[in-house]
């Protein structure tokens, strides 16, 4: 099994790279250079990259070596993969020497034998690299550091490469974390998810970039608590990973969404295991800060895309609303590109390179301790039965202090006429704080809703799938309801900090604000009901 960490690296920065003080203080030997040229094989129906799997020739210093990676996972930007490399006589692979080399991994066998696979390989694309290696002796782990700069060539095309490897060769995989972390105190880093090979499929296949939704997430029967906490958190991460290039170089808002939403599934995570694993507090701050990042470009996005276009349906002649939503449009625009520009920053890869950390830390330390004494060993399902509770009781609490809010909201301000301009001033006064009193109480019932759902997602295949799919098809239908509401919250909030262009922006601006307040107070009665609906909720009970 090949584990290596990749990190992209800025070119004008891999002098810095070279001068960088952990290699002086860990590197083994001197640096050595190669010059790397390969070519990557599949056919024309892409067998290869269908089962998982990817087959190159490459030569090394004269010799030609072909290499098959197959299976594994990314987490982080750690590659985990099964690899099997040998010689052959030239740059054309052999078949035969492969299955050798496989031995006796029935799958991996059967992806060799299909039919007419030798007679349709052909070459894809290339890789050209001129390498730097290092062998270091980095926190009781050997660790080979490569720096690679080069292009992948199809057809003419060409996509630029410059990154580090950092290959596990003897210890455990948390060094590489460690090592990452080091060389990111003074040279901008960013994480790569995608390796040499999957950028070069790009260049083939040309598919454009999408949003993704997380992954189905299975636990087993008996699992621990501390393997249900590395399986939930890594199912988040790949959530949030999945859709980092979108974000960064594509312009579908839905990734940006998928994205917020993966950050929010990751904090629900970590608040949910807090007891039994607290997650240190400087890598909380930073993941706030990505949520703030995040939440800022999404709610300009929905503004301008979903909740103005409410008041459009309404406008007349006298309001021109075409301003208005140009600005808005502007507005997040912007904030998008913040979110990218977080995304590619060095805090932000130090996030992720930290979490990664203590996930691995968390493993090394459940081998250590005894069952007894680590809550970890405990089983997930007596885990999930008690915290799950706790989220259901939490959401019905909320809900009741929502109704309350809502009737008091209602009645805010009633009574006989004002008679003079200070009790008008103080009736509006109460509303204003009636009405704000309400909004954080809905607020924080959405917030105690999504996160029962997210909870009774991480461990539903533990539960009872009837009832688990009626309670959250329950509180899927409260969120939608509560949601439609925070965006007009978040909709009023949004439009005040557009009054410094009040001019510019003519009657759009008092028009969309009057008009979208009147929708808020037109949707209370659905507010109570989501509200009193709670009191029906059956949390789901263990399988």
């Amino acid at each position: 099994m090949e584990v290596e960490l990749k990190l992209l690296l800025d070119p004008a920065d891999n002098g810095k790279l070279v001068r960088h003080p952990l290699l002086a203080a860990h590197a083994r030997a001197r640096q050595r250079k190669a010059r790397l040229t390969a070519r990557y094989f599949d056919t024309p129906g892409l067998h290869l990259l269908r089962h998982g799997a990817g087959l190159r020739v490459r030569q090394v210093e004269g010799q030609w070596i072909q290499t098959m990676k197959a299976g594994g996972s990314v987490q982080g930007g750690l590659h985990a993969r099964l690899e099997w490399e040998g010689p052959v006589p030239d740059e054309l692979p052999r078949l035969g020497k492969l299955r050798k080399l496989i031995g006796d991994d029935a799958h991996w066998l059967a992806v060799l034998d299909a039919p007419g696979l030798r007679q349709q390989l052909a070459p894809l694309f290339s890789v050209e690299v001129e390498r730097s290696t290092w062998e270091l002796d980095y926190d009781g782990s050997i660790i080979e550091l490569v720096l690679d700069e080069g292009h992948i060539s199809r057809q003419g095309r060409h996509l630029p490469i410059n990154e580090i490897e950092l290959e596990l060769k003897a210890g455990h995989p948390a060094s590489l974390f460690a090592c990452a972390l080091g060389l990111l105190d003074s040279l901008p880093l960013q994480v790569s998810n995608v390796n040499k090979a999957e950028r070069g499929y790009a260049l083939c296949l040309e598919r454009p970039l999408a949003a993704v939704k997380a992954a189905p997430l299975t636990l087993a029967r008996d699992a621990t608590t501390g393997q249900a906490l590395q399986a939930v958190l890594a199912n988040c991460l790949r959530h949030m990973q999945d859709n980092e290039a979108a974000v960064i170089h594509g312009h579908d808002s839905e990734s940006l969404h998928q994205l917020r939403v993966g950050t929010r599934r990751l904090r629900s995570a970590l608040r949910l295991f807090d007891a039994c694993a607290p997650c240190p507090a400087a890598l909380l701050a930073d993941l706030a800060w990505l949520g703030q990042q995040l939440g800022a470009a999404r709610d300009w996005d929905v503004l301008a895309t979903a909740t103005l276009p409410r008041a459009q349906d309404a406008q007349d002649d006298t309001v021109d609303l075409a301003p208005l939503r140009d600005h808005l449009i502007h507005a997040a625009h912007t904030r998008r590109r913040a979110a990218a520009h977080a995304l590619q920053s060095p805090r932000y890869a130090r996030l992720m390179l930290g979490l990664n950390l203590w996930l691995q830390q968390l493993q090394l330390a459940a081998i250590s301790a005894p069952s007894k004494h680590n809550p970890l060993a405990r089983p997930a399902a007596t885990f999930a039965r008690r915290t799950l509770g706790q989220l259901h009781r939490k959401l019905l609490r909320r809900a009741a202090t929502a109704r309350k809010a809502l009737s008091a909201g209602a009645g805010a301000g009633a009574g006989a006429p004002a008679t003079s301009g200070v009790a008008s001033a103080a009736n509006e006064l109460a509303g204003d704080s009636a009405r704000d009193a309400t909004a954080r109480a809905v607020h924080r019932l959405r917030i105690a809703g999504k996160r029962c759902r997210y909870g009774v997602e991480f461990f539903a295949s533990l539960l009872r799938p009837g009832a688990t799919r009626r309670y959250l098809d329950h509180l899927s239908a409260m969120q939608d309801e509560l949601g439609r509401d925070n965006d007009l919250v978040v909709a009023e909030r949004l439009l005040r900090q557009c009054q410094h262009d009040a001019a510019a922006l003519g009657a759009a601006l008092p028009f969309a604000r009057g008009y979208l307040h009147a929708l808020r107070v037109q949707d209370a009665s659905a507010l109570h009901a989501a509200c009193d609906a709670v009191r029906s909720y059956a949390l789901p009970k263990l399988a």
